[in-house]
């Protein structure tokens, strides 16, 4: 079986208009920024920005990070900002540049009607989840744009686009899976198609200098992802064939409904929700459709085979590795949008369907196509906008919040420590402030993610604390993710409570543990808010 040739004259289904870039790109600036604003970080945005505050050169950073399953790329960037400013917003806007560009790219280039464009940009994952969470995801996104941009004259841009390849391998792991999955297919089209070889084998040195690129950034990637022996990265997870259960075979498929229709509970918590909630029938509704993709694709090789190697590798990890959450599985929808994109690259070949009823089915999807992509950006657009809107009136943690109430009253001047300690570094990074982590017995800026954390119980959560007061002599403030009842012989007083957030164990107590001999920890009673006047 021979493939077909790319198409080297492609033009997209719709005329790009100049205005139309400028008009949308204009909006979603404005959603974005704006939606950035009232976006507090939440500990995972925070945890790269608090440690890179804390390394004394990139180096430092990069040896610090090693416990945290993650390839290097982002780290660097974080670094870089961190060095200009000590704001994290700082983080966001950059954040939020590369989301920007991103769209602009798709706006200007992808083979999709201006109303598919504009749907697709305003979706959950280009406007919220790869937008305003500050996290490793959005970079790897806008490599896979820009790789689509250069495909149809990748011959001639087969050095950078090597180049791309390894900076994706230098985002996340699903970035890494995906790079994977086009050197598979690009194996596999180099097999079956003799121009596409030829091409290839007409710059040998260029071929050469771009595979020991690629090959150097899996090498790479996989020396910094594979976790140190010490380290508790999601929760210490490894590959295992014990979870090849059909219990776990089913929640794993059930995924690409979850990237694909992205409707969360329609509440405050609605994050890595789903309005449907039963594995079961999202695993049915995704097997749907993945073989109605898979017939969509049939009759273009190349497409087929990155989309099926793609889909399994990611399936394969969240099964045997790490469940994850919806900023994982998003990239299923990623690669979707990829293989959309690729599939107006090729033509269709002349493979002949063995049944009637696959045959229908095949052009069925075809004459429906426009209607059944409208259907699903649509429905990324609804889900978009609810997460957007609702952090007009819930926070996405109430770190921020916290940490400006602590640092509005003076009350940083007080030894900080905190029951959960992921939850507890939020706040230590906006007030850019070593605390006392319980989990590790020690005081710092950030938390090591390795295995000497110990998540302590409430009962020894008080002990501890006490024992720190004792041991210190002075006032401990409090940072907790639930309510203590106020004991009159740890002398333990409630001062303040943020009790909304969408990431829903970023809720936070505050409560002052004194001395018992010391009953008034304020200096200037100007400085001292009220309800800790009314406890005291």
């Amino acid at each position: 079986m021979l493939i077909e040739p790319v198409k080297t004259e492609y033009q997209p289904c719709q005329e790009t208009k100049t205005s139309f870039i400028i008009w949308v790109l204009i909006a979603y600036i404005a959603a974005e920024i704006t939606g950035i604003l009232f976006h507090p970080m939440w500990r995972d945005e925070m945890h790269p920005w608090s440690m890179a505050g804390a390394s004394s050169s990139l180096w430092d950073l990069l040896q610090r990070k090693e416990v945290d399953g993650h390839p290097d790329l982002w780290y660097i960037l974080v670094y870089i900002i961190r060095s200009l400013s000590d704001n994290p917003l700082s983080l966001q806007l950059m954040h939020s540049g590369i989301a920007i560009l991103d769209v602009f790219l798709i706006l200007k280039y992808a083979p999709f009607t201006r109303v598919q464009r504009t749907l697709l940009v305003f979706g959950y994952f280009f406007l919220f989840e790869y937008a305003m969470i500050s996290r490793n995801y959005a970079i790897g996104v806008l490599l896979v744009t820009l790789f689509l941009v250069l495909y149809r004259q990748r011959a001639r841009y087969l050095l950078i686009m090597a180049i791309i390849l390894f900076f994706m391998t230098q985002c996340n792991v699903f970035s890494f899976i995906l790079s994977l999955a086009i050197v598979l297919t690009w194996i596999y089209e180099f097999i079956l198609s003799p121009e596409f070889r030829n091409d290839l084998l007409r710059q040998k040195t260029t071929l050469i200098f771009s595979i020991l690129i690629v090959i150097t950034g899996i090498a790479y990637c996989l020396h910094s992802i594979i976790p140190s022996t010490t380290a508790y990265f999601a929760g210490a997870s490894h590959f295992s064939l014990s979870q090849l259960t059909l219990r776990e075979t089913i929640r794993s498929v059930a995924v690409v409904w979850k990237a694909w229709v992205p409707i969360p509970v329609l509440n405050a918590g609605f994050w890595n929700t789903n309005f449907i909630g039963s594995a079961g029938i999202e695993a049915i509704l995704s097997l749907i459709l993945i073989f109605s993709a898979a017939f969509y694709f049939c009759k273009q090789p190349v497409v087929f085979f990155l989309f099926t190697t793609g889909l399994s590798g990611i399936i394969a990890f969240i099964l045997m590795y790490y469940y994850g959450y919806i900023r994982h599985h998003g990239h299923l929808f990623i690669l979707l949008f990829a293989c959309l994109w690729l599939r107006e690259y090729y033509r269709e070949s002349k493979i002949t369907l063995r049944f009637t009823a696959l045959r229908q089915y095949h052009g069925w999807l075809k004459n429906k196509f426009s209607m059944l992509f409208f259907i699903l950006l649509s429905v990324q657009l609804l889900a978009g906008i609810f997460a957007v809107t609702i952090q007009f009136f819930v926070p996405f943690s109430a770190a921020r919040q916290t940490a400006r109430y602590i640092r509005q009253h003076n009350l940083d001047r007080f030894l900080i420590a905190g029951n959960q300690d992921v939850a507890l570094e939020t706040v230590s990074g906006y007030l850019n402030k070593n605390t006392f982590y319980f989990s590790r017995n020690a005081f710092s800026t950030y938390l090591v993610y390795d295995d000497v954390r110990k998540t302590p119980g409430i009962s020894a959560v008080r002990s501890k604390a006490d024992s720190l007061m004792k041991t210190k002599g002075d006032t401990i403030l409090l940072v907790m993710n639930i309510p203590l009842e106020e004991l009159a012989d740890l002398n333990l007083k409630k001062i303040q409570s943020f009790e909304k957030s969408i990431t829903l164990d970023e809720i936070y107590y505050l409560y002052f543990l004194l001395p018992m001999k010391k009953q008034e920890p304020f200096i200037n009673s100007q400085e001292t808010p009220a309800i800790v006047h009314q406890n005291l």
